[in-house]
């Protein structure tokens, strides 16, 4: 019975090393039919020694309690048996962790050395890979001398450096994608960081990944809040992030060129115009024209006149809705103004007028306004040799008047009613238009003002010496 108990015990032993040598824990809590059960979970190689095992090892322990049988019928006393050494301690399965590729795997091991755990696991280890345990590198030659580590990793390693918003870091990774690299490195991004390489780009020796975290920030557009984050500090940019396009004319505020701070508040500013049209009238020009058909100093409308439209287009600037501001964008004639003309007669026909010399003829009559003088008046001292002598020559005087000369023809014979005949021999400084300063000796002066109606007498002057087109204002 001893014997049997101890075989049981042998094949617990040999069937939990196995198990273990496997990676598959075992329940042998018994040895009877769901010992079989679990042999079929082992692998073909395993499955194969456990099998044989447990037969021989059943034999053997019936073999011994049928001798312990019998010995126990026998009369002869049981000899003591020589007690054997107990067993050797098996060593307890360690868990190790264990990255190939793109596969991570835990395994149980009683190996001592990392070479022996590989060697175990069926793992070979090209001349190409990089072999590190708890981080550390071990030199391929130094595989089966190494004690067994927690974590294993076997792949092409590449040295990359990650830059996170000033914090920078150096990793060994395996990592395919800059994606994988930074998962595996624990970094946790959010949707609106920026990261270079995009996070689908394989992982090179070298490789720097630029994380550009994002901040929050409101957008204010077309009546909209919008709370967004954004990895840009740049309003435009940011914007452009967010579908938000700047027509012609549109800014924001703060401006273009300002860095973003987390909470800045970006005010789009849409600009957009309207245009006024303004009219304004463009006067007419009158034109005058000689009509022989007309009497002197009479007119006629020929043709009236219209005025124009001048057509003014003001821009007027709107942000947000709202008139901040209006320019003349442009200006264009609408209309062409039309010009009067009105016909002045030099038909000249003559008449009768009773002097103090008699009838006289005369060919024009115009009303001017009058004023007399002297030569004592006329500002020259009475020792001026030029002092009294009009400007045609004639001494100063009754008989003598002051006139334009562009009104009156020079050195022509007028009469005025009350004064008398007089020649236009003379030109005051101030005498201008319709205005006739009548001529009086010093020691007898009369006053006049006023006006009165001048006579032109014939004979008719030249007609390049007539002024047919008289003002018609008075001074």
């Amino acid at each position: 019975m001893v014997s049997f108990l101890f075989c049981c015990m042998r094949i617990w032993r040999y069937f939990s090393f196995v198990g273990n040598y496997s990676g598959i824990p075992l329940d042998l809590s018994n040895l009877g039919w769901s010992t079989l059960v679990h042999v079929k979970n082992f692998d073909k190689s395993s499955r194969q020694r456990c099998i044989v095992a447990f037969v021989v090892l059943i034999f053997g322990a019936l073999a011994g309690c049928q001798t312990a049988v019998v010995n126990s019928t026998s009369s002869t006393p049981i000899k003591p048996t020589t007690t054997t050494a107990p067993p050797t301690a098996v060593p307890t399965p360690q868990p190790v962790t264990l990255h190939q590729d793109d596969s991570i795997r835990l395994l149980w091991t009683q190996q001592p050395t990392l070479g022996a755990f590989l060697e175990e696991a069926g793992v070979t280890v090209l001349l190409t890979d990089q072999v590190f345990a708890d981080n550390i590198q071990v030199p391929l030659g130094a595989l089966n001398e190494w004690p067994l580590p927690q974590h294993v990793q076997i792949g092409q390693l590449f040295t990359i450096t990650i830059q996170d918003d000033g914090q920078q870091m150096v990793k060994q990774t395996a990592a395919k994608t800059v994606g994988e690299a930074l998962q595996e490195a624990s970094v946790t991004l959010l949707a609106a960081d920026h990261v270079e390489p995009a996070l689908d780009s394989p992982i090179a020796a070298d490789t720097i990944i630029r994380i550009r975290r994002s901040i929050p920030l409101t957008i204010q557009a077309d009546g909209r809040i919008i709370q967004t984050r954004s990895s840009y500090t740049s309003p435009l940019d940011v914007l452009a992030e967010a579908g938000i396009a700047l027509n012609d004319g549109d800014y924001t505020q703060p401006s273009s060129d300002t860095t973003l701070q987390p909470g800045s508040v970006i005010q789009v500013v849409r600009v957009t115009e309207d245009f006024r049209i303004e009219d304004q009238p463009i006067p007419y020009q009158t034109l005058w024209q000689a009509s022989p058909d007309l009497d002197l100093d009479t007119q006629a409308v020929i043709s009236a006149g219209q005025a124009g439209v001048l057509r003014r287009q003001y821009r007027i600037i709107y942000e947000n809705g709202t008139a901040v501001g209006e320019e003349l964008d442009s200006e264009w004639v609408e209309v062409e103004p039309v010009n009067e003309v009105i016909g002045y007669g030099t038909r000249i026909t003559t008449h009768v007028v009773q002097t103090e010399q008699g009838p006289r003829e005369y060919w024009r009559v115009v009303q001017m306004r009058v004023t007399s003088y002297t030569a004592a008046s006329s500002g020259k001292p009475p020792d001026d040799p030029h002092y009294g002598i009009t400007a045609s020559g004639l001494p100063a005087g009754r008989g003598v008047v002051a006139i334009d000369r562009n009104i009156v023809p020079w050195r022509s014979e007028v009469f005025v009613p009350g004064y008398g005949v007089a020649i236009a021999g003379d030109t005051g400084g101030g005498v201008r238009g319709r205005w006739i300063d009548l001529g009086f000796p010093d020691d007898a002066y009369e006053s006049w003002s006023g006006y009165v109606d001048v006579y032109y007498l014939t004979p008719i002057p030249a007609p390049e010496d007539i002024n047919y087109l008289l003002p018609s204002i008075l001074p």
